[in-house]
């Protein structure tokens, strides 16, 4: 059964297409067809943790062109396909169908959100709140959040790291000084996942309907004024404490949300200057190379842009009736 609106159009692709565009196609040209991808990605998410965003990103992808209510068919029949594949695999119908749900849920809201408003900006704003809600939780539900997670990476570690490379000693410093950060390191994790799971999609939605329309959508991305506000406010009542605090986690979340308006920021000051897109592939491999610092140098260009807005500055200074 094919999609509406013009999905028969859409799915008469050729070999010549690049694998993403041609993947995206392959996921329009019908349910089961959508079915079957995200629930290989999540399936494969488990070796490679990474592919939970492709996973997310179909679901997105079906919300953004036919609207919530098909997003919730997929997700139900993918739903039921994870639970035979979990009960193939592990002999437990519901461990895959969870994982699965987890991942699309998020995006059936996300996904409708942005459909229905048409501003990334503001849904990603609305990720941030979710990361937020989910360490909010864990300081909710759990008496003791440091303890909780040092107990599951002490655990963790026992077992991944060789006590011949890594003595026992280390391995417990490593512990300790990461546990304290945890709460705040999985809720800036899943806003980043939801973000990039949406990016995806829309990139998907763009090569097929309107190309080049996510590149100007990322390329002009700024965040609010109240995530400018909030977030030093945050830093600040964070370091009135020796042990990093519920404010402190938080902070984590906004710290994400302006390292992807930093990243915004490098491609449209690329666009704006006619640059070379090399500049684009040694901007990322710089950032990948030069983590963590990469990160929080990202993260304050991002936020130094949502009170200066450089791409703005660079605009005006070009020459009158200059592209």
């Amino acid at each position: 059964m094919d999609f509406a609106a013009g999905g028969q159009e859409v799915c008469r692709c050729r070999c010549k297409e690049r694998p993403m565009k041609a993947l995206a196609t392959f996921i329009m040209k019908g349910r089961m067809q959508a079915v079957m991808v995200a629930a290989v990605f999540t399936v494969l998410a488990l070796l490679i943790t990474p592919l939970g965003i492709a996973s997310s990103a179909v679901i997105a992808l079906v919300v953004l062109r036919n609207g919530v209510r098909e997003g919730l068919l997929i997700t139900v029949l993918g739903g039921v396909a994870l639970s035979a594949l979990g009960l193939l695999i592990f002999g437990q119908p519901l461990s895959l169908a969870i994982a699965g749900l987890l991942l699309w849920v998020p995006m059936l809201v996300l996904g409708e959100l942005l459909r229905a408003t048409r501003s990334l900006r503001l849904v990603l704003e609305v990720a941030v709140i979710l990361g937020a809600l989910l360490i909010g939780m864990q300081y909710l539900v759990l008496d003791d959040v440091p303890k909780f997670w040092f107990g599951i990476l002490d655990e963790y570690s026992a077992q991944m790291m060789d006590p011949n490379v890594v003595s026992d000693a280390d391995r417990k410093l490593m512990v300790t000084e990461m546990a304290p950060w945890m709460a705040g390191g999985m809720g800036a994790a899943w806003f980043l996942q939801l973000a990039l799971s949406l990016f995806l999609a829309r990139s998907w939605q763009a090569s097929l309907y309107n190309p080049g329309g996510f590149a100007k959508e990322l390329r002009e991305l700024r965040l609010g004024y109240w995530l400018l506000i909030l977030v030093p406010v945050l830093l600040v009542i964070g370091s009135l404490s020796d042990k990093p605090g519920l404010a402190s986690q938080l902070a984590l979340v906004g710290m994400t949300a302006f390292f992807l308006q930093g990243v915004a920021l490098v491609h449209g000051l690329v666009q704006e200057f006619k640059a070379n897109q090399g500049w684009l592939l040694g901007f990322y491999i710089l950032l990948v190379i030069g983590m963590p610092a990469s990160f929080t140098a990202v993260s304050a260009a991002g936020f130094a842009d949502g009170w200066l807005n450089f791409r703005a500055r660079v605009r005006a200074r070009k020459p009158s009736g200059g592209e």
